[in-house]
């Protein structure tokens, strides 16, 4: 393949991502339209049914409460249904968007001789309870974020590495692999 083929090719899968990435933020965009729509329709639902109650309580038919309110109850519980599908959608095309973009990343990082790489901070590790700042990592290595209980955490030099933190570690491959090492030593 000579050198204009190659660009040609390189420039079709750039268009080819480029649309696709787009269609998905597209997608991404309507899909959280759509929840905020199914959102205000509870919120409106509430209103009704708030109003609903309220007359009939002022009307002293608290009585007919059960009869009268069960058809906006059975609305909101289809529009919580239909609002729980909608989040599950969202979050699963965000996914996969994420996903895309780390493949992207690690190619390029593969392209470049360097490396992404999570670690969990087990309890034989010689660095847990360690600040960032007492440890010493080669130069050519970042920590990127910690995921510790669920909360994403961007670490300084004074964080303490804690058992079962999750390290995300970028940087030259032979570097990152090094500091594995020190993460895994008992």
């Amino acid at each position: 393949m000579d050198l204009w083929d190659k660009i040609k090719t390189g420039l079709g899968e750039g268009l080819e991502t480029i649309s696709q990435k787009t269609s998905d933020m597209s997608k991404l965009a309507k899909l959280k339209w759509e929840r905020r729509d199914i959102e205000k329709e509870i919120g409106r639902e509430m209103v009704t049914l708030g109003g609903v109650v309220y007359q009939l309580h002022t009307e002293k038919k608290l009585n007919k409460v059960n009869e009268t309110v069960t058809t906006n109850i059975e609305k909101l519980k289809n529009l919580e249904i239909r609002l729980t599908a909608k989040e599950k959608e969202i979050k699963d095309l965000a996914a996969k968007m994420d996903s895309s973009q780390i493949k992207g990343l690690k190619k390029d990082l593969d392209m470049g001789d360097g490396r992404i790489e999570q670690i969990l901070v087990d309890e034989s590790s010689p660095l847990a309870d360690k600040k960032l700042a007492e440890i010493k990592f080669p130069k050519a290595v970042l920590i990127g974020t910690i995921l510790r209980q669920g909360e994403v955490i961007i670490p300084d030099g004074q964080t303490i590495l804690q058992k079962g933190d999750k390290v995300t570690l970028l940087g030259k491959k032979e570097d990152v692999e090094a500091v594995v090492e020190q993460l895994r030593k008992k």
